[in-house]
């Protein structure tokens, strides 16, 4: 049966694993265009009508007027592959930085490099844990992993326990790890949250001592104290989990505050697959000299003050009828302009005229019209995966990105597209964003979670491929602010 791109994309970052299939309409009556490369990427049908994939649509739908980079896979010249980390065992999920090593996330535990040379990495450590989606926060010797799926218990030897019927008992929620010696993590602590733990993110308080990491999660399935979102009236979690961690014994870590997320309008777009109805934020961006933050909340973005960190607060909802599933946010480093992603239920990237899938812009001072979005202009590819002519549209939509720290008021974005695989866009001027450079792996098949600049190289992690670093050669790094070390969904400071 074939493997779906959809599957592999938004279900499987919801946590969710089903097979549906899904019939993918023609694009051979579409017209084409005389757009210049790479604009006119369109790997799909040629003026025909006939199937076409890979560098032979490049060339064909350019006419050879431009040119790709060199090599099997498809990327703008500009974009250049120093190094790929293949894991191949588990979906790879998200990243974190300290100093010169890396953390890459996967279903079955975590892996660490150093990147001392980021074109001959070196793995010190795969570590075995497994727990759904394990997404990493790290600061300085604390390494937090997140955990949503029901496990025997919080260790890294626990079975996973199935989803049907919801389990009654068990545990989910946050890993901690010491890594003051990256080659040998320690789990000093595991903390049950409610709901467990589909994403995480981090506040470092050191003048308390202390780690703040906030939790979020959601009900599309049950768990044992996640709701039932089968029954009515119980929608879902409706709330985030805010864990202390003292810095000097992250041992005692713990619970301390559980804070309500109401939205406008409960998030159902799933049903129909039979999953709940449920509340809950799936991911949020700290910006912390300006003490706010951006909330991704499935049905709705919200704005939250954070200037008390334990305790934070919902100063604003924005809605967008054209987003699916608000997934994902970050702000530009001056703080003016916010950029949500929307995370396609069906996927995207068919057609410029899709409004689902993309990235949204929004100014910070005037939050309820967007000044513009951005949607890749290559088309999804379509992928024979079964070799038996049956053809489908490989899944592609926004998923995780991060905001170049430029100091020249140039705004770019290094995002992750899924099967689009990694772009960076200019959206200096929001109305207009454009493309400026691509990687799209063909062997495997680009399929990219996490996507983010650190210190003169681009990072992915990929679902299927595992780390790749790029090198983007467009610009020289003197107009980039270095970091020590990157949480990307943590902003420390403004560049003006």
């Amino acid at each position: 049966m074939s493997r779906s791109r959809f599957i592999t994309g938004v279900l499987g970052a919801l946590g969710i694993l089903l097979t549906p299939v899904f019939a993918i309409p023609s694009l051979a009556g579409q017209e084409q265009g005389k757009v210049r490369f790479p604009y006119q990427l369109t790997p799909g049908y040629d003026e025909a009508g006939n199937v076409i994939l890979g560098r032979e649509a490049i060339v064909k739908m350019t006419g050879g007027r431009d040119k790709a980079g060199k090599g099997p896979d498809l990327h703008s010249q500009n974009m250049h592959l120093k190094a790929s980390l293949p894991q191949t065992d588990f979906t790879n999920s998200d990243l974190s930085f300290w100093g010169n090593i890396v953390y890459a996330g996967n279903y079955g535990g975590f892996r660490v490099f150093d990147m001392s040379d980021p074109g001959e990495p070196v793995e010190l450590t795969n570590v075995d844990c497994p727990g759904p989606q394990n997404d990493t926060s790290v600061w300085r010797n604390i390494l937090i992993l997140s955990v949503d799926a029901v496990m025997e218990g919080p260790n890294c030897g626990d079975a996973q326990l199935p989803s049907v019927p919801a389990p009654a008992e068990g545990w989910e929620g946050i890993r901690i790890f010491d890594v003051a010696d990256p080659a040998n993590p320690q789990l000093v602590k595991s903390v049950y949250t409610d709901c467990g733990s589909h994403t995480n993110n981090i506040i470092p308080d050191e003048a308390n001592n202390r780690l703040l990491v906030y939790v979020l999660s959601y009900a599309l399935r049950g768990g044992p104290t996640c709701g039932d979102p089968g029954l009515p009236g119980s929608p879902g979690n409706g709330q985030i989990s805010i864990v202390e961690v003292p810095l000097d014994d992250p041992a005692s870590a713990e619970v301390v505050n559980i804070v309500p997320i109401p939205v406008n309008q409960t998030f159902d777009d799933l049903v129909f697959l039979g999953l709940g109805a449920t509340d809950g934020c799936h991911d949020v961006q700290f910006f912390l000299e300006l003490g706010i933050a951006a909330a991704a909340c499935l049905s709705e973005g919200q704005i939250w003050d954070i200037s008390d960190p334990a305790n934070p607060v919902i100063t604003d909802h924005l809605d967008n009828d054209n987003i699916e599933i608000w997934h994902s946010a970050t702000f530009t480093w001056d703080g003016q302009t916010i950029v949500y992603g929307d995370e396609t239920v069906f996927g995207s990237c068919q057609n410029s005229a899709q409004m689902n899938g993309r990235l949204w812009f929004y100014d910070i001072d005037s939050l309820h019209e967007p000044l513009g979005s951005f949607l890749i202009p290559r088309q999804a590819q379509l992928i024979d995966p079964d070799g038996d002519g049956v053809f489908e549209f490989e899944y592609c939509g926004s998923h995780l990105f991060a905001v170049l720290p430029r100091k020249d008021g140039q705004q770019i974005l290094a995002s992750s597209w899924y099967g689009g695989g990694t772009s960076m866009i200019d959206f200096t001027d929001p109305a207009n964003a454009v493309e400026i450079g691509y990687y799209d792996a063909q062997d495997p098949l680009a399929d990219t979670w996490a996507t983010y600049w650190y210190n003169g190289f681009i990072y992915a992690n990929d679902i299927t491929r595992g780390v790749d670093v790029f090198k983007f050669s467009d610009f020289a790094g003197g107009n980039m602010v270095k970091f020590d070390h990157l949480n990307p969904q943590v902003q420390e400071t403004l560049i003006p």
